[in-house]
């Protein structure tokens, strides 16, 4: 199998049920929260720390890196790693060529480092020393230095194709410490280096919007074990457990029971809505893996829901959607986009949390202390199973 496959389990220095794979050509983003062990997961994928107790593998195109059942395990020297670093960790004391000629393998010359500089925008600057670039320069470099261990020369024969040749890109927060500006030109070169290099792409990253953005999946890692892997709207969407759906940021997370309905729907109440109060209930899909009256957490995703001024005349509620009023009970602009805090009219003791462009709400002509009327589909709520201990 092409690509990077990562099965890895451990329970000193630290917890570690690291269970993922990332295709040839793929970029994987490893999210979660600070000491949530992502880092440790890419130095154990490029050799540079392994737990002594460690079990599983690590294998690249069908190469074993690690793999504890067979007695390998490569050195660091002997893997195609190529690890950016969140702070560079270039040598200050070279330039810039310098840097990335001592990580070239075998073949690469002189000529065929300038060559990559160039493609990365770094031609004029390859003798420049660390100090002397900008940070998103000092990126480009570090890029560079980790390319030239995963990728064919420049000028190598033709039909050198990148899949030969086993090896992986890892970044570790590599955009975190540039501008705004920057971050969006490197984001730029990357997508248009996925383009040319067709190795498994891992990236560290805290940020929601940045994995969103940048990954073709993601992988949600808490305490040192992976907890669900996927596309990230799916994932962000439909959070496999409450963890996760904390992880991943989603603000409107509730308890409630579900009830069966008529067949392939169901209902959804609040928990602590009265039983008689039918007109909590809210409609969704019935996919048979729950039972009438089951105790669930779920979760309901705001860019799903549609906002309506409260007087404003409509026809019959579409199918399957749900008519909820609701008073605005904080409004905080956050530019093009404001923070708004909603309480539900029949349901006072609930909130719900929406980013809403102020357009919109111009539009509704509607601030703090005002109603609208929310129409929520189906596909918005995602019903999950209560976590037991």
């Amino acid at each position: 199998m092409t690509g990077l496959q990562v099965h890895l389990r451990s329970a000193s220095p630290i917890r570690l049920e690291a269970e993922f794979d990332c295709g040839a050509g793929e970029l994987v983003a490893l999210v979660g929260p600070s000491g949530s062990g992502k880092t440790s997961m890419l130095r154990a994928i490029a050799g540079l720390w392994t737990p002594a107790d460690v079990q599983g593998h690590i294998r690249v195109t069908g190469q074993a890196w690690l793999d504890t059942a067979a007695g390998v395990q490569l050195s660091p020297q002997a893997r195609r790693a190529g690890l950016v670093f969140q702070q560079y960790a270039l040598f200050p004391h070279m330039t810039a060529q310098a840097n990335v000629a001592l990580a070239a393998g075998p073949g690469w010359s002189g000529v065929d480092v300038q060559t990559l500089l160039d493609r990365l925008g770094l031609a004029a600057l390859s003798h420049r020393r660390p100090s002397q670039l900008s940070g998103g320069q000092q990126q480009r470099v570090a890029l560079a230095r980790a390319l030239v261990r995963v990728m064919p020369r420049p000028t190598a024969d033709p039909g050198l194709t990148p899949q030969a040749l086993p090896g992986v890109l890892l970044l570790d927060e590599p955009f975190s410490a540039v501008d705004a500006p920057t971050r969006q030109t490197l984001y730029r070169e990357l997508a248009a280096l996925r383009q040319k290099v067709s190795v498994p792409m891992v990236l560290v990253t805290h940020d929601l919007a940045e994995a969103r953005r940048l990954a073709d999946r993601v992988v949600i890692v808490d305490a040192g074990q992976t907890l669900q892997t996927g596309e990230p709207a799916r994932v962000f969407a439909s959070p496999r457990n409450a963890r996760v759906a904390e992880l991943v940021g989603i603000q409107n997370h509730f308890e409630g029971l579900f009830f069966k309905d008529k067949p392939g729907w169901g209902r959804l109440r609040w928990t602590d809505a009265a039983p008689s109060d039918d007109g909590l209930d809210l409609a969704v899909f019935d996919k048979n893996k729950i039972d009438d009256g089951t105790p669930v957490t779920w979760v309901l995703n705001g860019e799903q829901v549609d906002v309506m001024a409260d007087g404003e005349v409509h026809s019959a509620v579409l199918p399957g959607h749900t008519r909820l009023r609701c008073q605005l009970l904080e409004v905080l602009s956050l530019g093009e986009i404001s923070l708004c805090t909603l309480r539900p009219e029949a349901l006072p003791s609930q909130t719900i949390t929406l980013n809403l462009t102020s357009r919109l709400l111009q539009r509704l002509q509607v601030g703090s202390g005002g109603w609208v009327q929310l129409q929520i589909a189906p596909e918005a709520l995602h019903i999950m199973p209560v976590r037991t201990k």
